[in-house]
C-alpha cells in the first residue's frame, strides 16, 4: 500500500508541475514590485492603505459610523483588488506575447505557453493568449480567486498539466526543450 501511494505521489508532484509553480511565484513577485510602483507613482487605492484602514476601523469598534468606514474599506479593497488584476493581466499578456510564449518567471525554468496541437498562426495565438489570460483574471475578480484554486490544483489533476482556463483557450504551457 505504501509503496502504491509513493507512485501516485511521483505522478503529481513532477520536477515540470513545480517549475510552472516556481515561475508564477517569480511573476508574482514580479507584480507585486511593479503594483508598488504603480501606488507610489499614481496614489491609487492600494493593500497596504486598505489594512491601515481596517486597523483604524477595529479601533473605532463601538463609534458611530462604523458601518460607513467599512462599506468605504470594502470599496477600497475592492478598488486595489480589480486594479491589481488589471496591472497582472497586462503584465501576463504583455511578457506572454513579447518572449514567445513566455512570462518572465517561465522564461527562466525554460517553459513556453503553445496551442495544444501547435497549430501556427500569430493572430489566432495572440487572441488565444488574450483570451487565457482573460478567464484567468475574470475567475479571480469574479470569485475571489476560488475558481483560480481550482485550476491551480487541476494542473496536478490531469496527465497534461493543464489548468481550467488553459483548456478554454487550448494552450498548454509546455517544457521549451520538448517543444
Amino acid at each position: 500500500m505504501l509503496k502504491h501511494t509513493m507512485n501516485n505521489n511521483k505522478k503529481i508532484i513532477t520536477q515540470f508541475r513545480l517549475k510552472r509553480i516556481v515561475a508564477f511565484l517569480i511573476d508574482a513577485v514580479i507584480v507585486s514590485i511593479l503594483l508598488s510602483i504603480v501606488y507610489r507613482l499614481t496614489g491609487f487605492a492600494n493593500f497596504p492603505g486598505v489594512l491601515t484602514k481596517m486597523i483604524e476601523i477595529n479601533r473605532t469598534m463601538g463609534e458611530t459610523g462604523t458601518s460607513d468606514a467599512t462599506v468605504k474599506v470594502m470599496s477600497l479593497f475592492n478598488e486595489a483588488f480589480l486594479q491589481s488584476l488589471i496591472i497582472w493581466f497586462c503584465y501576463d499578456v504583455v511578457t506572454t506575447l513579447l518572449f514567445r510564449g513566455s512570462t518572465i518567471g517561465k522564461r527562466i525554468f525554460r517553459l513556453k505557453l503553445t496551442h495544444i496541437n501547435h497549430k501556427k498562426g500569430k493572430l489566432a495565438y495572440c487572441l488565444l493568449v488574450i483570451v487565457r489570460s482573460f478567464f484567468k483574471f475574470l475567475s479571480m475578480f469574479l470569485f475571489q480567486g476560488v475558481p483560480f484554486l481550482l485550476s491551480v490544483i487541476s494542473i496536478f489533476a490531469n496527465p497534461k498539466s493543464l489548468a481550467a482556463y488553459d483548456r478554454i483557450a487550448r494552450l498548454v504551457v509546455a517544457d521549451k526543450n520538448v517543444v
